[in-house]
């Protein structure tokens, strides 16, 4: 059987580790503007994007997909930017592309493209240790840029999803209280086992106030302008969703709170575990679809 071949796109440190094992495992490997990195001698380096999907049987998207939502990421902003259109016009009918997790539009473009689609976020466990690490790095950050302990923090947790779920019971422990907000009512019970205080929107008027932490993990906008301003100056958002992220990016213009965006933490504090559990999923896939 020949040898499995993948272009692993853009993306940061997380790609070139998980370029590194798949090299391991004997795979091809090509790789197109990836992060600047001592990559084994083996692996491919390609700075043409037809080239480098030319005889791949998969195409690894970075994490997250983008951030501007009309380029591919790449950390490495010296490199020239890739826009979503060369990649649809690239990509071959019946080659897999293999993402996180893509967007309605983006998973139709790719049906037009015939493609074979795989995203990581809907095996459970895949999605558990990248909420793990993301809880992790989150908790680096959390020190990091708070003038104030954990311990005396009362914190608002926006969504009980898998990185929800990973941060709630990292931080509980840590914190003074933490309260959720969550739509789901099984989720709800889940936290609330574990010592976290699920809240309704009627109780924001006293809640919000006493916020010292907000913590959205969902994307898309959670807290009306309303809501926002009933949060105390002192009051840090931290929000580590996806495009299109939880607050617009003018929050501390228009209502001087400090806030944070945080995508991608895994391969900012955990670019070997995360990018080798790439490798890892990236090979139980083959067994099924090459």
């Amino acid at each position: 059987m020949a040898k499995p071949s993948i272009a692993i796109l853009g993306g940061d440190l997380r790609q070139c580790y998980t370029a590194e094992y798949l090299l391991s495992c004997g795979w091809n490997v090509t790789c197109f503007h990836t992060p600047d990195f001592p990559c084994s001698s083996g692996i491919i380096l390609e700075d043409d994007l037809a080239q480098a999907l030319e005889h791949a049987d998969i195409a690894l998207l970075p994490t997250p997909f983008s951030k501007d939502g009309v380029h591919l990421f790449q950390a490495d902003e010296q490199l020239a930017p890739c826009p979503f259109h060369e990649l649809w016009k690239f990509l071959k009918p019946g080659q897999i592309v293999a993402a996180y997790s893509l967007s309605s539009d983006n998973l139709h473009k790719l049906e037009e493209k015939e493609c074979k689609v795989f995203q990581f976020s809907q095996t459970s466990a895949f999605a558990g240790e990248n909420a793990l690490l993301t809880a992790e790095g989150l908790l680096s950050e959390l020190i990091r840029y708070t003038p104030f302990s954990l311990s005396s923090a009362r914190t608002l947790l926006l969504g009980y999803g898998c990185c929800g779920s990973a941060i709630g019971t990292l931080l509980h422990p840590l914190c003074r209280g933490i309260y959720l907000l969550e739509q789901d009512q099984e989720k709800q019970l889940l936290a609330e086992k574990k010592g976290i205080c699920p809240i309704q929107k009627e109780d924001f008027s006293t809640v919000l106030p006493r916020c010292n932490l907000v913590i959205n993990t969902i994307p898309a906008a959670v807290l009306e302008p309303e809501w926002i301003q009933e949060l105390p100056g002192s009051c840090h958002i931290f929000d580590i969703a996806s495009s299109p992220y939880g607050f617009p990016g003018n929050v501390t213009e228009n209502y001087l709170l400090p806030y944070f965006r945080l995508p991608g933490l895994p391969g900012r504090f955990s670019p070997v575990t995360a990018g080798q559990a790439t490798g890892k999923i990236i090979e139980r896939i083959t067994d099924y679809v090459i």
